[in-house]
Order: C-alpha cells, then sequence, then structure tokens
C-alpha cells in the first residue's frame, strides 16, 4: 500500500465547527464520532498525519493539548491555513499527486473509486 501524507482540517472535519472568533471554545470542542479512529487507523498505517487548521499560531497550544487529550496520532500541527470563507473552495496546486476528500459529515474508511482517481469515505452519501 502506498504511503500517504494526510493533511486533516480540525474544526468542522474531526470536531465542532468554532469560528477564530470562538477561540475561547476550542479546549471544549466534542471530537465527530469515528474521526480519531479513522485518523489513528491511517497513523497505524505507516502514513504520515499532519493536521492542517486555520486556527492562529497564538491557538497551537490549547489545539496540541485538545488533540492529545483527545487520543489523536498525528506528526504534526501546521496552523495558519488561509481561511476559506462561505461559497469559496480551496484549490491545491503542487508538482505531486494531489488528493482530496470533503467532508460530508460521517467517518469512515477511506477507499479509492474505481477509476482511482477520487477518493471518498466508505459510507459517503
Amino acid at each position: 500500500m502506498k504511503k500517504r501524507v494526510y493533511l486533516i482540517d480540525i474544526d468542522g472535519t474531526v470536531c465542532d465547527d468554532i469560528k477564530n472568533e470562538d477561540s475561547h471554545l476550542y479546549k471544549d470542542a466534542k471530537p465527530y464520532e469515528g474521526s480519531k479512529e479513522e485518523i489513528n487507523k491511517l497513523a497505524d498505517e505507516g502514513n504520515t498525519i499532519v493536521f492542517f487548521t486555520a486556527r492562529e499560531y497564538k491557538d497551537k497550544g490549547v489545539t496540541l493539548s485538545w488533540l492529545w487529550k483527545h487520543g489523536f496520532k498525528f506528526h504534526d500541527l501546521i496552523t495558519d491555513k488561509p481561511r476559506c470563507m462561505d461559497g469559496e473552495e480551496y484549490v491545491w496546486i503542487d508538482n505531486k499527486p494531489v488528493r482530496g476528500i470533503t467532508y460530508k459529515g460521517e467517518w469512515g474508511p477511506i477507499v479509492e473509486t474505481k477509476n482511482q482517481e477520487v477518493e471518498t469515505f466508505l459510507n459517503f452519501k
């Protein structure tokens, strides 16, 4: 199996969707069901897990504490990702192969589609 580097958002992807303006709530965010298990499985398979968040650098300590408290396995945390507002989307351009999965509210195993060009959560609807 090919080893991968997973860049994973935090707010609204692995836990409650908390805006930067409400950063005082980060420490009490509720993890989404299945997020830790699926992410830890990816890490256990030898993949690199990097949390890539629009949370600001000033909140890095509370974010690291939250990830450790809830048992997420990861290799790094990158803060200050450019914020994507409603009606906008992220586009990643790179000289290496890039794939993307839009989180739609339910965690499950990540599987490749038949054409192997797109990946999705197994229980994606």
